[in-house]
């Protein structure tokens, strides 16, 4: 079969154009892609280099702020007592009475369970050391009173202007008109933070008296020695078997 000149140019130029098309299918059409693709990446890589940058030339300021807003934190965390004990709270309601002049008494007080929420948990730090988690703690008493209605209106702000954080949750009032006394509940919520090292404080209670003293004057005999049924029919009887005889409140038995 003979092939015409024209088929030989034709052929020729399909081969041609084969040999040109086929690299750059094959070769330049890919690296075109991934040069593309590069390209891209190497916009983010920059704009993330410039961003960790700008974070490193700000890094004094940001940690200047950090370490202002731990200051913060920490300081509101120490405005708040280590706990709240029932002794505490009873001690208060009497420093309130007091306050008061006596124109405000606490009838009964009701102690709840304490609530809790965790702020923290326990960790070990960078440095190996074992930290213990904070937890909040709400203690509720309520409390029923009676009073004078000036000293109740100003225990409202009394409460308010308490250095450890507690509130009035709930209060209620009514009128004696035989008495022309106040009376009602009130429930005082008080707020602490334990945990950390946190100490709870433990209030000041006043000595106490207990029992009370003789009813009557002792009785002398001729000689000045205390007379009792004992000595009366001729039994020695000193002083510490005298206590003996006396009950736990004082009183002769």
């Amino acid at each position: 079969m003979k092939i015409s000149d024209r088929d030989k140019k034709l052929i020729l130029f399909v081969l041609l154009v084969a040999v040109i098309a086929l690299p750059i299918f094959l070769f330049i059409r890919p690296k075109n892609e991934k040069i593309k693709e590069l390209d891209a990446q190497l916009v983010s890589i920059n704009d993330r280099y410039n961003y960790l940058k700008e974070l490193s030339e700000k890094q004094p300021e940001y940690e200047a702020k950090i370490a202002e807003l731990n200051a913060e934190r920490d300081k509101i965390i120490d405005d708040f007592p280590g706990g709240v004990l029932f002794e505490n709270t009873v001690m208060f309601i009497r420093a309130t009475e007091l306050h008061f002049d006596k124109n405000f008494r606490a009838t009964t007080m009701t102690f709840a369970e304490d609530e809790e929420e965790t702020i923290t948990e326990a960790k070990v730090n960078d440095n190996g050391e074992y930290v213990e988690g904070l937890t909040a703690v709400k203690a509720t008493t309520t409390i029923n009173y009676c009073g004078e209605y000036p000293e109740i209106k100003e225990l409202l702000n009394y409460i308010f202007n308490q250095k450890d954080t507690m509130i009035l949750s709930y209060v209620e009032m009514g009128l004696d008109p035989e008495t022309n006394m106040i009376g009602g509940t009130i429930v005082l919520d008080q707020y602490a933070i334990t945990g950390n090292g946190k100490e709870v404080k433990q209030t000041s209670i006043p000595s106490m008296e207990h029992g009370m003293t003789r009813l009557y004057d002792l009785i002398l005999d001729e000689e000045g020695n205390v007379k009792t049924y004992w000595s009366s029919i001729g039994v020695k009887v000193d002083d510490a078997e005298l206590t003996d005889d006396q009950g736990d409140d004082g009183e002769d038995l």
